[in-house]
């Protein structure tokens, strides 16, 4: 796992590049103190076990494609997997980031193939395979 930031926002070095999947606890526009004493609105999404994360737009993309939904109420109980991508880019740098993506929907098992009936010309009747 890799080493828990400062602060208290969710920042890349809180995750793994494999993530783990988190339940959404809430989702809300909140007013945020930027470095240069001005304040900014920016969503923020609430995560069970996590700090919370400020959320970009590409992130909010991410959410609205996975959930099928602008809606944040919907989101709330639903599962998102939250992971670090180092190949984020910003200011034309390499940076990496916090990234979400869908759970990945368990595949169903493959059913067993059925047996083909074979008809015996002897008698005609059905005989399996």
């Amino acid at each position: 796992m890799a080493l828990i930031s400062t602060g208290k926002y969710l920042k890349r070095e809180d995750v793994t590049e494999e993530g783990t999947s988190h339940k959404i606890v809430s989702c809300s526009q909140q007013q945020l103190s930027m470095g240069d004493g001005q304040s900014e609105t920016k969503w923020v999404l609430t995560l069970a076990e996590l700090k919370p994360l400020i959320l970009n737009a590409t992130n909010i993309r991410r959410l609205v494609a996975a959930f099928g939904t602008q809606e944040t109420d919907e989101w709330i109980g639903r599962s998102i997997v939250v992971y670090d991508d180092p190949e984020i880019e910003f200011g034309g740098k390499i940076v990496g980031g916090v990234r979400l993506k869908a759970v990945p929907k368990k595949t169903a098992p493959k059913p067993k193939p059925k047996a083909e009936l074979v008809v015996d010309d002897d008698d005609e009747s059905p005989v399996p395979f």
